[in-house]
C-alpha cells in the first residue's frame, strides 16, 4: 500500500508539514471539494484521511459520517484547533479513529504510514480525553453551581489563571479537570499537587524538582511538577498552605514561566496553565499576613466560588441519585431507591463534608440495604441506633423458624416444661422484634452481651436457619 495521505482542510492548516511529507516521500493531496474527495477515494486508497473540524459547519459532520460509511481508506482522524470534548465525542461516535488537536505533527502521522499493525496506535493523549468525557460529570441545577460551571466553560479555552474557592468536598478538583479538558491543553498532562499534604521541606522539591547531589539522598536528578505539567495544566490544590518563603519562588515561576531546580545552575522554561484551589478566604488570609498579596492577585485572575451542598437545595437529591446509580452498578446491587424519609433527611441535613460526605454515605447505604429501599438507618449515622450486622432479614427469618416450631408467644404456658433450646430461640426472636432488629438493645433485654447474642445467632444459622 502506498504512503498516501488525504487532507480535507485548507492548505494553510498543513503548510508546516509539507517539508517533512516531501522529505519522507509521502504523497498527499489537500482539498475540501466534495467531488474531488469522491474522485480520489474512488481511485486511490489513502493510508490516512485527516479531516479538519469546522464547529459552525454541520456539513463537516455529515461528510465524516459519509466517509466512515464508505470506508475507502485505512484510517480517518479528525483534527481541530479547539480541544472540545463534546466535538471529540461527536466524531468518535460517528466512527472516526481519533481526534487530534492542532498543530498536526509529522511524527504522529508517520505512525500510520510506517507500521503494518496499527491497531494500537490511537493517540494516547486524546484517548485519555475520550475517557474523561464520562468521568468528569458536574451535576446540579441550582443557579450557583450553574453560574460556576458557565464561568468555568467560558474561561477554559484561555490560558488565564483560575482560583477556585469553596469548602472541602465541594468539587474544586472536578471543576479544575473540567476546565482542563475543555481547554486547548486537553491533550497535555493534568498534574495535581496537594500543597497541604506535603511537608514544607518536600514541597519545594516536589514543585520545582532537583539536581543530582542537591541534598543528601538526591542520587539522581528529578523533574518537578512544573516540568511534568509542561504543555498542560498544573493544579495547586489548597494553595493557601504554602509558606511565605516558597510563595515568592512560586510567584516567579508563574510570572516568568521558568523554574529553578534545587541545586540547578540554570533556569528551565515551562509552559503550564495554573489552576489553584483553596478552602480558605484567601483575601482575609492576605490581610492576616499569611499569604502574599502579589501572588493572590496573580492567582485570582478568574475567581470561581463553589457553593456548599447545604446551599444547593434539591441538588442533593440529584447527586444522591447519581451516586446511587454509580454504586449500584459497581457492586451489582439493584436497589429500590430512597425512601421518602431518607430523601427528607438528606434535604434537611447540613452536610459539613459536602459532596464527598454524600458520596460516602450513599456508597455505604447501597451496601447495607442489599437491594431493599434505602432508609435513614442505612446511612449509619453517629446518632442512628442501628447495628451494622443486623439486616431486616434476620428478624423475618427467625419469625419463620418460630412458626415452624409452633412456638408463638400466646401458646407458651409456664406450668408446662419447654425445652430450653426452644425457649431461648423464642426469647431471642421476641427481643429482636421488640428492638426492631437492634442487637445491642436486644442483648440488653436478654441480660447477655452483644457478643454472646451474636454467637447464639451464629449457632442458629449452623442449625439450618437461613439468615
Amino acid at each position: 500500500m502506498e504512503n498516501f495521505v488525504l487532507f480535507i482542510c485548507h492548505i494553510n492548516d498543513i503548510i508546516a508539514l509539507t517539508k517533512d511529507l516531501k522529505e519522507n516521500n509521502v504523497q498527499f493531496l489537500v482539498t475540501e471539494d466534495k467531488e474531488e474527495i469522491d474522485s480520489i477515494l474512488n481511485n486511490r486508497r489513502p493510508s490516512l484521511v485527516l479531516v479538519k473540524d469546522k464547529p459552525d459547519d454541520p456539513e463537516r459532520e455529515r461528510l465524516v459520517e459519509e466517509l466512515v460509511s464508505k470506508k475507502g481508506y485505512e484510517y480517518l482522524i479528525v483534527f481541530s484547533d479547539n480541544a472540545s470534548v463534546e466535538r471529540a465525542k461527536k466524531y468518535l461516535d460517528l466512527g472516526a479513529w481519533d481526534f487530534w488537536i492542532s498543530p498536526l505533527l509529522f511524527s504522529k502521522i508517520n505512525v500510520f504510514l510506517e507500521k503494518e499493525e496499527k491497531t494500537n496506535v490511537k493517540d494516547d493523549a486524546y484517548d485519555d480525553i475520550e475517557k474523561k468525557i464520562d468521568t468528569v460529570k458536574i451535576i446540579g441545577e441550582h443557579k450557583k453551581i450553574k453560574f460556576a460551571l458557565a464561568l468555568a466553560k467560558k474561561v477554559a479555552p484561555s490560558d488565564a489563571t483560575v482560583l477556585i474557592s469553596g469548602e472541602s468536598g465541594t468539587g474544586k478538583e472536578l471543576i479544575a479537570k473540567y476546565i482542563h479538558i475543555n481547554s486547548k491543553r486537553a491533550n497535555g498532562p493534568f498534574v495535581a499537587v496537594n500543597c497541604a499534604a506535603l511537608p514544607e521541606n518536600l514541597l519545594e522539591s516536589e514543585l520545582f524538582g532537583y539536581e543530582k547531589g542537591a541534598f543528601t539522598g538526591a542520587y539522581k536528578s528529578k523533574p518537578g511538577k512544573f516540568e511534568l505539567a509542561s504543555g498542560g495544566t498544573l493544579l495547586l490544590d489548597e494553595i493557601s498552605e504554602i509558606n511565605i518563603a516558597l510563595q515568592a519562588k512560586l510567584l516567579r515561576a508563574i510570572q516568568e514561566k521558568e523554574i529553578d531546580r534545587l541545586g540547578g545552575i540554570s533556569s528551565i522554561k515551562v509552559d503550564v496553565r495554573i489552576i489553584a484551589t483553596t478552602n480558605r478566604n484567601l483575601k482575609e488570609y492576605v490581610e492576616q499576613g499569611n499569604f502574599r498579596e502579589d501572588l493572590y492577585f496573580r492567582l485570582n485572575v478568574i475567581p470561581i466560588n463553589l457553593p456548599p451542598l447545604r446551599e444547593r437545595g434539591d441538588d442533593v437529591v440529584l447527586l444522591a441519585e447519581y451516586f446511587l446509580n454509580k454504586f449500584s452498578k459497581k457492586y451489582g446491587i439493584d436497589t429500590l431507591g430512597f425512601s421518602n424519609e431518607a430523601l427528607n433527611w438528606m434535604r434537611e441535613y447540613s452536610w459539613p463534608g459536602n459532596i464527598r460526605e454524600l458520596e460516602n454515605l450513599v456508597e455505604r447505604a447501597v451496601l447495607l440495604s442489599q437491594g431493599s429501599k434505602i432508609e435513614v438507618k442505612h446511612f449509619l449515622l453517629d446518632n442512628t441506633d442501628f447495628d451494622i450486622e443486623v439486616l431486616d432479614g434476620d428478624r423475618e427469618d427467625l419469625c419463620e423458624q418460630e412458626k415452624k416450631d409452633n412456638l408463638n408467644a400466646s401458646e407458651i404456658e409456664f406450668d408446662e416444661i419447654i425445652p430450653l433450646e426452644k425457649l431461648e430461640r423464642h426469647m431471642i426472636i421476641k427481643s429482636l422484634e421488640k428492638t426492631h432488629g437492634n442487637r445491642t438493645k436486644a442483648a440488653k433485654l436478654l441480660g447477655i452481651s452483644v457478643r454472646t447474642l451474636r454467637n447464639k445467632l451464629a449457632k442458629l444459622r449452623e442449625e439450618g436457619l437461613t439468615l
